[in-house]
């Protein structure tokens, strides 16, 4: 059974999920980067809390499963 995942990730995992490059990511990044700042999350942050993940999930259509153990 797959469970749907929003937790927080590095920036090289969330690109490695997702399947795209890390250039791809910090052109998102940068589209959201307002809404980031609103939640307090630095442009510099090496990991995405859930509340960043969830913006990106939800503005670029992602699902994230994991495998339920």
């Amino acid at each position: 059974m797959k469970v749907r995942i929003i937790r927080a990730m590095s920036k090289s995992e969330l690109a490695g999920k997702v399947g795209i490059s890390a250039t791809t990511l910090r052109k998102w990044l940068k589209e959201c980067e307002k809404a980031f700042k609103q939640m307090g999350i630095s442009r510099n942050a090496k990991m995405l809390p859930p509340c960043a993940v969830k913006v990106l999930c939800e503005k670029y259509s992602i699902d994230l499963y994991e495998d339920e153990l």
